[in-house]
């Protein structure tokens, strides 16, 4: 089992000023994940998740009431949809306590990925306990969402990783080897600055810079409100 946890801010803006704000990242020393330019020259990749919830979405409700800590468990890969030659599925569980963000995944082989949709789900949480809530919630796959990712990493300072996410679309599914048509979520990009303890000065200046703040933005949230036309809980 992986295991992350750390800060996340997230700041959301137009592609341009995005990609302004990328080149000024350039400028002070960061640099494209090498393991994204082994996927594409560009330094990007796709990211497609299969969100679960409860039958009465509480997952999102605490997300859109702007509970503390919250939840997510989602499937997720890195290619636009699953086929037989994906080289890997990870199933997550990410909590949420204000800005620090705990993640822990693991490996899914494709037996245990069917039985996630369509088994009993017992010999995985038994092997994988974080994941009893999909058992006694009796949670179902709600929403696939499916963005572009251009991940920056600092040399200077290993824990500092910046992604920008663009194109970002979801459509109603039960299974990532099945996806409907998709709709745009947001002509935005969002930006996340994901560290472990603090930041650096500099990114304090670019902040003022290009007068930016950070916002909250969930892409689940925002999927299941494009998606099912819902309005999000009065804060």
């Amino acid at each position: 089992m992986e295991q992350h946890t750390r800060f996340e801010f997230k700041y959301v803006m137009d592609p341009n000023r995005a990609q302004a704000i990328h080149s000024r990242l350039l400028h002070f020393g960061m640099k494209a994940d090498p393991r994204a330019l082994q996927i594409h020259a560009s330094g990007s990749y796709p990211v497609t998740s299969l969100y679960f919830d409860t039958p009465t979405l509480e997952d999102y409700a605490d997300k859109a009431g702007g509970f503390l800590h919250r939840k997510k468990i989602r499937v997720r890969i890195y290619q636009p949809f699953l086929t037989d030659k994906t080289p890997e599925i990870w199933l997550e569980k990410k909590e949420k306590y204000e800005m620090l963000v705990s993640k822990k995944r693991v490996l899914l082989s494709e037996k245990n990925y069917q039985e996630l949709l369509y088994g009993p789900r017992i010999d995985l949480v038994k092997n994988h306990p974080i994941f009893l809530p999909l058992m006694i919630y009796g949670m179902k796959p709600i929403v696939a969402v499916r963005y572009v990712r251009y991940p920056l990493i600092a040399s200077h300072q290993s824990s500092l990783r910046i992604t920008f996410d663009s194109n970002i679309e979801a459509c109603a599914a039960r299974d990532l080897r099945e996806i409907p048509f998709m709709e745009r979520v947001t002509d935005s990009t969002v930006m996340e600055v994901k560290f472990s303890y603090t930041l650096p000065h500099w990114f304090r200046l670019l902040l003022c810079e290009f007068d930016i703040s950070r916002t909250a933005f969930s892409k689940y949230g925002r999927s299941v409100e494009t998606i099912y036309r819902y309005h999000p809980v009065p804060r």
